[in-house]
């Protein structure tokens, strides 16, 4: 959970309890009988793996086991309740329980060190580890990839607010807080303790959504009234007490959760697949981005999801950048297409602020395979400067010269229509080559172009390009100077106006990577 957002929640929390101490931790609650005899089952394979950590030097929290076992089964069925609105069906994910006496199975694990060693920052490894030996000694206790992580709280504050170790997500791992208040007696309540616990116990589901794979994202703005609060955007303060939703892209990625089927097959193995064309522009007619495209994939792609995620005031991008992503959903056509249509009336940031596009093949064994394209909004439209164009065929195409190559990357792999080959210059056979790299490409003939494309490379890219144009193979003329920016997919790069030429030179002169080195995968011409 993104401390900023935590501590914005906590700050309401006080301005209602005016720096009062909570009265739960005077509050003497009675003990748990201990549970004997029990019997825990689950009709799913593969089942959440909930485990209540405690450092050497605290103790389990009073009747932590039946207050757990009551908010988990209230969140298995909110899980189920927002899966059956998005067209899955009563899913949700697995828990052994025993339903006679209404409890869920909880592996108590006692640390081997005190609190201080399992700090909210870099604690969470060292919880990590010592579950991980009990696993290793318990093989049969780890049922599925997925982990919940509760410690008891380590203090409280002045005004009563717990305070205690790692509360995040990681991987499918994720770490959460118990505390005395931490009961569903409190749900739903609007007073300072109702407050409290709303954002603790919406702060637990929202990190459980991260350890079930779950990315941030945020409600579009029509749901903001039918809906509410996205939970996996700003739920964490509002869960139980306003209304607040799993979106349809969230309930995709659940719907292929190792967790949330019964069945044998594997999880979250390698998945082979990329888009191979996309189509992206702005319909006024529809009033929306209108996104097309297809792809390959060695296994069966259940969904497409679209992550439009703003560069807010120069936020960034990354982990914890991408709250107010808006998304979409489809369903893929045929086994090999998508398409999709964004209203522009559902995003909130319509500025000049960068947006960063991440389309996700979300694949039938769990694993999600993302593609970033970038685009802004101009005047409150959008302008996308990505998608595939209408490429010259490259059939009669050959290299005319180059300045170096390496034997394994050679010039010719820049137009063999394969975007996982590229051309590097050379480094193997000392003096390595140096900028400025350049190759030359004959057309074979004669073609009128408007622009041309690129692939740059992950690693090794090249930055400050010139493209020259010639008709004789001798005579070069400039046609523009371009920064080629390092993204995963082919950019497009218009012509101040249509050319006719046979030859065309890249010329590189920079790196991104300040290196001598250059390399890029494919390399193209296209008309309108």
């Amino acid at each position: 959970m993104r401390t900023k957002l935590l501590t914005l929640c906590l700050l309401a929390v006080t301005c209602f309890i005016a720096c009062k101490k909570s009265s739960v931790e005077g509050d003497t609650l009675p003990l748990e009988t201990p549970v004997t005899d029990t019997v825990y089952t689950s009709a799913q394979n593969r089942n959440l793996n909930l485990i209540y950590f405690v450092p050497n030097d605290l103790d389990t929290l009073p009747a932590y086991e039946k207050r757990l076992s009551e908010l988990m089964f209230w969140t298995q069925n909110f899980v189920k309740g927002e899966m059956q609105r998005n067209g899955y069906g009563e899913k949700t994910f697995g828990l052994f329980a025993d339903l006679r006496i209404n409890r869920v199975k909880i592996i108590t694990i006692r640390g081997t060190k005190p609190k201080s060693d399992y700090a909210y920052t870099g604690g969470a490894g060292n919880v990590q580890a010592e579950i991980n030996a009990y696993f290793t000694a318990h093989p049969s206790e780890k049922t599925s990839e997925h982990t919940l992580v509760i410690l008891p709280r380590y203090s409280f504050k002045p005004d009563g607010t717990p305070s205690g170790g790692p509360f995040y997500g990681l991987g499918k791992w994720c770490f959460a807080l118990d505390y005395e208040g931490m009961d569903i007696k409190n749900l739903g309540k609007t007073d300072a303790e109702g407050n409290r616990f709303s954002v603790w116990f919406g702060g637990m589901v929202h990190e459980l959504g991260h350890g079930l794979n779950l990315p941030h994202n945020c409600q579009k703005v029509s749901e903001n009234a039918t809906l509410g609060m996205a939970l996996m955007w700003a739920g964490n303060g509002t869960l139980g007490k306003s209304k607040t939703f799993l979106t349809a892209t969230d309930c995709a990625i659940l719907n292929v959760n190792q967790i949330f089927n019964n069945d044998a097959k594997t999880y979250y193995g390698p998945v082979v697949s990329s888009i191979n064309k996309i189509y992206a522009d702005y319909s006024a007619d529809k009033g929306a981005i209108v996104v097309s495209g297809k792809f390959t994939s060695d296994t069966k792609i259940n969904s497409v999801v679209y992550y439009n995620d703003p560069n807010v005031n120069n936020e960034g991008t990354g982990t914890n950048k991408d709250y107010n992503a808006t998304t979409w959903e489809s369903k893929t056509i045929g086994t090999d297409s998508f398409y999709v249509e964004m209203p522009i009336s559902e995003f909130k940031y319509k500025d000049a602020s960068p947006y960063e596009m991440k389309v996700k093949l979300v694949a039938e064994n769990g694993t999600v395979k993302e593609t970033i394209y970038t685009y802004k909004f101009v005047n409150g439209l959008p302008v996308l400067s990505f998608g595939s164009k209408n490429e010259i065929s490259k059939t009669g195409w050959t290299i005319a010269a180059y300045s170096s190559q390496q034997t394994t990357a050679p010039a010719a792999n820049v137009i063999d229509k394969n975007l996982s080959t590229g051309w590097h210059s050379q480094w193997s056979v000392a003096p390595a080559a140096s900028y400025p790299h350049f190759i030359t490409v004959d057309l074979g003939q004669q073609q009128t172009a408007d622009g041309f494309t690129i692939l740059n490379a992950d690693r090794r890219a090249i930055k400050d390009v010139d493209i020259l144009y010639s008709v004789d193979g001798v005579n070069f003329l400039p046609q523009a100077t371009y920064v080629i920016p390092k993204l995963g997919y082919t950019q497009n790069f218009a012509f101040a106006a249509p050319l006719t030429f046979r030859y065309f030179k890249v010329l590189a002169k920079s790196s991104w990577d300040g290196e001598q080195f250059a390399q890029f995968a494919e390399i193209g011409l296209y008309k309108n």
